[in-house]
């Protein structure tokens, strides 16, 4: 549909987004390409999302209940009774008013997003995160999307898939304040769990991973306990693909030159594990199907990818 059409502006672009954003249909964190072509359109009028109709909060509202049931994040989202704000909408206009990249840009970063990074955060805070992840994640598999920007705007999605890609070298700190934080709200736990425990395709996205797990794993007794969960959880339900993936890694790295970057990271993934092993060995003589973890452990040892020591 052309963006000329008489009648589109913001609003009507907010709420195209919105409804390819639910054809996407997630059952976990990680983008999903929604159905058919990612819709565009104009950004006129954006004051018109600051008074959005009924019908883009009826969409938002249906696409952050059935989403965030696919989630796992419960009823109320997170134990949050509070109510979302616009933010979620303005990034809907975002995204599909991406052909006007600064206008889009100006949109996502215009209200500030809400801050989770203490159990007192303010009523609607988890919701209003669960919302924008919801819209911003299948948004980042779109080419000329602005997903870094999408990112930054959506603190949810920053630790379920990864930071701003101008954050990554500095110490993720906001992210893995969110992500702790996580761990005391309702769901919270299980939502984080069943998104670090898969393996991804991206090696940014598994190395971010890896981090968070590191600093977990060196925190609290409960933190340690949700890393070494977070890989029973691995292992029991992806625990086919994870193999897979170590057996394609092991060549890779016993090979000539260069190992791929994502053979690495899917390694890499485990090394947190291996040292939490050897500090506390107990924590995992308790949980019996980490021996399941053995051959990626020994690559780990093998090819020095521990937190200690880097690579090959």
């Amino acid at each position: 549909m052309s963006s000329t059409v008489t009648g589109m502006n913001a609003e009507t672009t907010a709420r195209r987004a919105l409804t390819w954003a639910a054809s996407a249909g997630s059952s976990h964190a990680a983008p999903v390409p929604a159905a058919g072509p990612p819709p565009s359109g104009p950004l006129r009028d954006p004051g018109s999302l600051a008074r959005p109709a009924q019908e883009t909060l009826a969409l938002l509202g249906k696409l952050v209940r059935d989403s965030g049931a696919r989630l796992g994040a419960g009823r109320p989202p997170f134990g949050d009774h509070g109510a979302a704000g616009l933010g979620a909408i303005l990034l809907a206009a975002a995204a599909g008013g991406r052909m006007e990249f600064r206008q889009a840009q100006r949109l996502a970063e215009l209200i500030p997003p809400p801050q989770l990074t203490s159990s007192s955060s303010a009523p609607g805070a988890w919701l209003d995160a669960l919302a924008r992840h919801v819209v911003v994640a299948p948004w980042l598999t779109v080419t000329g999307a602005p997903t870094d920007t999408l990112l930054r705007s959506s603190p949810l999605t920053a630790v379920l898939h990864r930071p701003a890609a101008d954050d990554e070298g500095m110490s993720m700190a906001k992210e893995i304040a969110v992500a702790v934080a996580m761990l005391s709200r309702p769901r919270g736990a299980e939502v984080l769990r069943g998104t670090l425990s898969r393996w991804a395709a991206d090696p940014v996205v598994l190395g971010w991973r890896t981090s968070l797990l590191r600093r977990l794993s060196q925190g609290n007794d409960a933190e340690q306990r949700f890393t070494a969960d977070g890989y029973v959880t691995a292992l029991v339900k992806h625990g086919a693909q994870w193999r897979q993936r170590w057996q394609e890694a092991g060549r890779n790295l016993a090979g000539q030159g260069r190992p791929d970057d994502l053979m690495v990271a899917t390694v890499a993934y485990w090394a947190p594990l291996a040292d939490l092993a050897g500090r506390d060995p107990d924590l995992i003589r308790q949980r019996r199907v980490l021996a399941g973890a053995a051959d990626v452990l020994g690559l780990v040892r093998r090819h020095r990818l521990g937190t200690t020591g880097g690579g090959r």
